[in-house]
This record gives structure tokens, C-alpha cells and sequence, in this order.
């Protein structure tokens, strides 16, 4: 289409965010820094760098936040716009990943390694405004490949490489359910906006939609043609979108693709150069995005 478009950045793209107007694109960098660009030109308007030691960046639920792991360990959330420090947790090694957050920013989550176990995985779960850790939790072994919150705060998913799929209550860390009968790992995890439906895809190419009520399987949706290493849901919970992953060779084309949750038929499928790092849709649910390791960010019209 001709609204389709490619920014160029100069490191390759981890993460992505659409500002809440859908005009500008914010981007995490392999090499640490976040890097904003304009949505319609694809120019680059600035970039925060990062304190050195620091892990690379995580963009958070709350609109206009990241966090870094800092070298001493402490988790140090910060404004997109300014860079500028808004709140740090402090805590004892070891040092935690994959830090997500509610949409209210009101509770951050974060895995780390046990440090009893060789191979064991805590998730530690920390009251923002208290800014103290509010529980730590068992999460399986090998490391975690996807967590998130679901919209409302009160629950909490990871997926580990283990294969088991857990949900706790995010108040009390209790464990409310084990999604036991995958046989291979999902590499991503999002919930509906409306927190209905909660989606998983990885390995096996599938894309698993569960009742976030009682925990069903409700059905599945299939026809990508690689593993699935990122998903995400469009503003109105209508459409997904999933990004390849070629496990034979990384730099291999891939498919991204956009699908109608109702009937699980694809609406858009376009071509990334490499792996599909990230994949994001737009506020106004007009544009989805998506990264891969050939350091372009591609963006396309939706319809």
C-alpha cells in the first residue's frame, strides 16, 4: 500500500511503542538507547542514552514510561520524554528481566533466577507506590520467554521455557492456574484489550486464545508459516498480529500477519527482511509495526 513505509535506525530494534496520538514511534535499541521517531517523515526526532551499566530498556504499560536495570541492580523507572528519573526500586541481587507493568503503572513485575536453584525462576511482583516488593513467586525452570498483566492489574501470566503457562493473582502472588498442556514454549503472551481473552503463540506456529475467566481453551488459530515471536492485540481487541521467526536461519524473510480474532482469517500479510523482534499496533488501530534484526522498523496501513 502506499502509506506503507520502512524508518531506518541505526541499531537493531527490541521494542516498540506508538505515542498515545499515533505520530510518533518510540524504539528500544540493541545498544541500550531509545530512540524516537516521526511517524510520518521516519526521521529521527531524539534518543535518550542509556547510564552506563545499564540493562537495555523495557517500555512499561503506563503511557510515557520505561526501566532499566541499573548496574547496581536497582530497577529505575524513567519518563520517555524527558528520560528523566520518576521512581526507583531497590532490592538485593539478583538482578531482574523482562520488566512489565499494569497499565496504571500502579505494580511492576520482573523475573529473575532463583538463587537457590541452578536453573529455578522467581517472578518478583513490586508495589509502586509503597515502591517495596510485594511478593517473589516460583515461575518454572530455563528462563522466561513472556509475561504481562492483564488490563485490569489483578492478574498476572508468564510463560517459562518449561512449557507451563502461570497465572497468579497479582495482589497476594497466589497461584491460580497452570496451563500445563503445552509441549513447547511460548515466546509471547497478550491479553484482549477488554482482558477477556489472553493469547499465546511460540514453537509451534499457533496462536492459543483462553478464557481469562475459568482458563478454557477456546480455539486456536493457525497458517503462520514460522515460530511466532511476537503478538499483539489491536485498541478494539478485533485483529492480532504475529511476527515469524525462521529457527533454521534468523536473517531468513518472515511473515507478519494480521488476523481477525472472529474467524481466525488473516486480514493483512506482509513480509519482514529477519526474526520479528517486536510487533505493535497504533492507538487510533490505523497502523501495526514490527521489528526485526536488519535494524528497519517497518510500518503498514492496517487495511
Amino acid at each position: 500500500m502506499a502509506d506503507d513505509r520502512v524508518i531506518k535506525a541505526a541499531t537493531e530494534i527490541t521494542s516498540l511503542a506508538f505515542s498515545k496520538d499515533s505520530k510518533q514511534l518510540a524504539a528500544f535499541g540493541r545498544d541500550g538507547d531509545i530512540h524516537l521517531f516521526d511517524l510520518a517523515s521516519g526521521t529521527a526526532i531524539k534518543a535518550h542514552k542509556r547510564d552506563e551499566g545499564d540493562s537495555a530498556p523495557a517500555f512499561l504499560a503506563a503511557r510515557g514510561r520505561f526501566a532499566v536495570v541499573g548496574k547496581d541492580g536497582q530497577v529505575k523507572v524513567r519518563d520517555l520524554d524527558s528520560g528523566a528519573p520518576v521512581r526507583v526500586f531497590h532490592f538485593p541481587a539478583p538482578r531482574v528481566s523482562g520488566l512489565v507493568s499494569t497499565e496504571d503503572g500502579a505494580t511492576l513485575a520482573g523475573g529473575s533466577r532463583d538463587p537457590d536453584s541452578a536453573s529455578a525462576n522467581l517472578v518478583r511482583v513490586w508495589d509502586a507506590a509503597a515502591v517495596k516488593e510485594r511478593f517473589r513467586v516460583p515461575a518454572g525452570i530455563g528462563g522466561l520467554a513472556a509475561m504481562t498483566f492483564s488490563p485490569d492489574g489483578k492478574t498476572l501470566v508468564a510463560s517459562a521455557y518449561d512449557t507451563d503457562v502461570r497465572v497468579w493473582n497479582a495482589t497476594n502472588g497466589e497461584l491460580v492456574k497452570v496451563i500445563d498442556e503445552m509441549t513447547v514454549s511460548m515466546f509471547d503472551l497478550a491479553f484482549s484489550p477488554d482482558g477477556k481473552l489472553l493469547a499465546a503463540a511460540g514453537v509451534d506456529r499457533t496462536i492459543y486464545l483462553w478464557d481469562a475467566k475459568d482458563w478454557r481453551l477456546l480455539r486456536k488459530i493457525t497458517g503462520q508459516p514460522e515460530t511466532i515471536s511476537a503478538l499483539e492485540f489491536s485498541p478494539d481487541g478485533k485483529l492480532l498480529v504475529t511476527g515469524g521467526m525462521n529457527e533454521m536461519a534468523f536473517t531468513a524473510p518472515v511473515k507478519v500477519i494480521v488476523w481477525d480474532v472472529a474467524t481466525g482469517k488473516p486480514v493483512r500479510t506482509v513480509e519482514a527482511e529477519h526474526r520479528v523482534n517486536t510487533a505493535a499496533f497504533s492507538p487510533d488501530g490505523k497502523w501495526f509495526a514490527a521489528a526485526d534484526s536488519s535494524r528497519n522498523v517497518k510500518v503498514w496501513a492496517v487495511r
